[in-house]
């Protein structure tokens, strides 16, 4: 078991394929976080094709403004073994590395435990909730407050539709699988120390939103471009 200790900020780290929600989960993370008064900041990595192809999403979390994407992983969350073989070696000393149980076979001991997101999922009754595990047992590992996480679903979910309750219900049982998974495999890379808010309210923004906004008010009224990554959510914003 590695030593838990108290630390300012952590990088996350979630490898694959594109399309596997990668991105997603990142921004979930974030977003969870910046909830809960902390800052952050997100970097992706992803191939300009609709599916496949080697994708990374990184998040940084701190109790202080964030300036880079930081050096070494504190948690790295790999879905295949490709993911594995070319990110772990990006893994801090006291790092741990969460993998795709179906998909990846470390060889050897090391500071990492597998997961079968997509079964979990399926007992939760949300076969689309495979990324909830993941960041439940993501926030176990920071010790971030499980809550905040909880938080986010509700406020992600809630959008007038009759089934919204039971979705965010098997959301939330979907987050509670992966902290067991998580306190059970003994791992902990330490606990984030508690963050101080700034005297505003917070949002948290993608570089492309940033950039549509300060467009739009700047007075542009058109734009034309190509829907493919990363300049799709430039299209979607406009």
């Amino acid at each position: 078991m590695t030593q838990k200790i108290k630390s300012k900020d952590f990088v996350i780290r979630f490898a694959g394929e594109g399309g596997q929600g990668l991105v997603t989960s990142a921004d979930a993370m974030a977003r969870a976080a910046t909830g809960a008064g902390f800052y952050c900041q997100t970097f992706s990595t992803f191939p300009s094709q609709i599916m496949g192809g080697p994708a990374s999403s990184q998040v940084r979390i701190s109790t202080t403004p964030v300036l880079s994407n930081g050096d070494a992983v504190d948690v790295l969350v790999v879905l295949n073994q490709y993911a594995f073989d070319n990110h772990i070696e990006d893994l801090s000393e006291n790092g741990v590395c969460i993998y795709n149980a179906q998909d990846c076979e470390p060889s050897g001991e090391g500071n990492y435990f597998g997961i079968n997101a997509d079964e979990l999922a399926k007992e939760s009754g949300n076969t689309r909730a495979a990324n909830m595990v993941i960041l439940g047992a993501v926030a176990t590992l920071i010790d971030f407050k499980i809550e905040s996480i909880e938080n986010f679903v509700r406020e992600r979910f809630s959008r007038g539709r009759d089934n919204d309750e039971e979705i965010i219900a098997s959301n939330i049982v979907a987050i509670g699988f992966g902290v067991d998974v998580a306190k059970k495999s003994g791992f902990s890379v330490g606990s984030l120390d508690d963050p101080i808010p700034p005297d505003y309210e917070q949002i948290m923004i993608t570089g492309n939103a940033a950039l549509s906004l300060g467009a739009t008010s700047a007075g542009l009224d058109s734009y034309y471009g190509y829907p493919i990554s990363p300049a799709t959510t430039i299209l979607i914003w406009m």
